[in-house]
């Protein structure tokens, strides 16, 4: 595998490079060729460059887009050189793909990806470039995500000066397609890095409500701009980007950190997005030390050499290259010491993907793919947590004087241990306020709350299909009165155990109030049927100490678009008082 790359500014300045390219033996010998376009300039006729490209390149797979540009001035990139790699495989085969999102979906060309891998061998990596305003690459993505292969890519950056439209490249410039290119060997290797270095700082919130899933209306029912004004001062205006990009939102998905930085605002106060923000979730304001992010890549650069690719292509956000300012340069030179042809691109989102399916569209992050024709090894980076510094850990006694630290740093380092410290005493006192102390599940007021997080996402999404369960044990106060009330609260809590070992992620379970008990969870009507009915059978054939055997009876029910906390829970309620009228240790749905 051979990896070359070339700068040009002008089409005129183009095509002798396309000229070496066609005329070199890497080109006739070559069983895959991989041509990336990346261009930050505004002042090119981009239709002319890419048809040149395809019309002299044909047995190339040709992929590219427009870089991101949301720099400040004294940093623009707006005239730097197009980017031209490209990458000549002599082991692997390339299956290029393409779809003009005006013609289709992400969601049916993933479908069609998954047919097409059904039938395809040795597929181990794809890189993805697209541009949309409406689609997300989980939607594509999700659709062939079974069969266990890498992901990378980005999506396509515009200047926030010029305001020019993001296209991709392929057989044309597009400004709203998908093109994927399937990398098939059995001797191909992949490294695949997910840095990111952004740091969780402040209070937990909730995105109360979206609208589609790129426009944050509310948090914990304020007007979603107010976040920003709250906590940094930041007021909707011209500058509001420039302002709070630096402070992306972060959620957590699997796990893994996952930022979302704003781009726009709108007269109602709602934040717009360039990628998915979901209903319901939780996350906090982040911040950024530069060393940090450093560091990350300098442990990125040690695994590469370790790794030995032959090839290299970085994409990084456009947020994190304003932010690092010079120093992207320095990373980037770094970067060139394992290979110094590498390919580089900015874009508005960074696609990563793991073998499991983890991840999709990120911000602020930087990826690095390594590539080499030699065994068939992956080694897959899902995040790159930060470390320490030693000389934080280490005893009074052994440490090393560093000299003055920086104003700056000493203040980052007391908000986010104070962040810390704040948010392990709410996680105790949340606790302690929504756990019922018997049974240590949610109690009622808990209960109404998730209720409310879930007719607040039916409302967003009359998709979205939520259960209610309300169970009582049958004759509770013959057990109180015969055993007496240790022996009672020994029922409960093995009944909780019982249950709560059957739970899904997805559930909400808690004690509603003496021996009623609530649970909430994401299913169809027949899954929520099962569910009960499992339960119900598992109570009854399980032998406790004293009592031996009780029974349960459970009232089933399904969310419905014009519900209030009240009139779901009742219609539950009434599932139960039919289940207790029909001759207990039943299940009775009421619709």
């Amino acid at each position: 595998m051979v990896q070359k790359t070339y700068l040009f500014s002008t089409i005129e300045q183009l095509h002798p490079i396309l000229n070496t390219i066609t005329s070199s033996t890497e080109y006739q010998e070559a069983s895959g060729i991989l041509i990336q376009v990346f261009n930050p300039r505004v002042d090119l006729d981009e239709s002319k460059l890419i048809s040149d490209i395809n019309e002299k390149c044909n047995k190339a797979c040709i992929t590219g887009m427009t870089a991101s540009n949301i720099a400040e001035a004294s940093y623009d990139i707006s005239e730097k050189p197009v980017q031209l790699s490209i990458s000549y495989f002599f082991k692997t085969k390339l299956l290029y793909l393409e779809y003009d999102l005006k013609e289709t979906t992400t969601f049916v060309a993933g479908r069609k990806v998954n047919e097409i891998l059904e039938h395809t061998e040795n597929a181990c990596a794809m890189q993805i470039i697209y541009t949309s305003n409406s689609s997300n690459i989980l939607s594509f993505t999700g659709e062939f995500s079974h069969h266990g292969i890498p992901v990378f890519g980005a999506k396509a950056g515009r200047s926030i000066r010029a305001l020019n439209t993001a296209h991709v490249y392929g057989s044309h410039c597009y400004e709203n397609a998908l093109i994927a290119v399937i990398f098939c060997s059995q001797d191909l290797s992949v490294y695949l890095d997910h840095n990111l270095g952004w740091q969780e700082i402040g209070v937990e919130m909730v995105a109360t409500k979206v609208n589609g899933n790129r426009i944050l209306s509310e948090v914990d029912g304020r007007p979603a701009v107010e976040i920003y004004e709250k906590y940094l001062n930041v007021k909707p205006d011209s500058y509001f980007m420039q302002n709070v990009c630096e402070f992306p939102l972060v959620c957590r998905r699997n796990n893994i950190p996952t930022t979302r930085v704003p781009f726009s605002y709108d007269e109602e106060g709602a934040i717009h997005f360039s990628a998915e923000i979901r209903p319901g979730e939780h996350f906090r304001l982040s911040y950024a030390d530069a060393n940090k992010l450093k560091q990350l890549s300098a442990e990125s650069v040690q695994d590469l050499n370790e790794f030995r690719p032959e090839a290299i292509y970085i994409i990084e956000c456009g947020n994190r290259m304003r932010f690092l300012k010079d120093d992207y340069r320095k990373e980037l030179d770094n970067y060139k010491t394992v290979v110094p042809q590498l390919s580089f691109t900015t874009g508005n989102e960074e696609i990563f993907v793991t073998p499991e399916g983890y991840g999709g569209d990120l911000n602020s992050a930087l990826i690095t793919v390594g590539l080499k024709e030699t065994g068939h090894t992956n080694w897959i980076i899902p995040y790159r947590e930060i470390k320490k510094d030693p000389a934080e850990t280490d005893s009074f006694a052994n440490q090393k004087i560093r000299g003055e630290i920086p104003f700056v740093d000493r203040i980052l380092t007391f908000l986010a241990s104070t962040s810390k410290e704040l948010d392990e005493l709410n996680k105790e006192l949340g606790r302690i306020a929504y756990t019922d102390q018997l049974t240590q599940i949610y109690n009622r007021w808990e209960l109404e709350n998730k209720i409310k997080e879930a007719l607040s996402l039916k409302k967003a999404n009359k998709d979205h299909s939520v259960a209610l369960l309300f169970m009582d044990i049958d004759h509770f106060k013959k057990v109180n009165d015969t055993y007496g009330h240790d022996a009672g609260d020994m029922v409960l809590r093995g009944t909780v155990n019982l249950i709560r070992e059957e739970l899904k992620n997805e559930c909400a379970f808690g004690r509603w109030g003496g021996e009623e008990f609530l649970c909430l969870l994401r299913s169809s009507k027949e899954e929520a049927l099962d569910f009960a009915e499992h339960i119900r059978t598992l109570i009854e054939e399980t032998c406790f100490v004293n009592v031996k055997h009780i029974t349960i009876s459970i009232g089933v029910t399904m969310v419905k678009e014009d519900d209030t906390v009240e009139s779901f829970i009742k219609r539950a309620d009434q599932g139960l008082y039919d289940a207790k009228e029909g001759g207990r240790n039943r299940v009775i749905f009421r619709p």
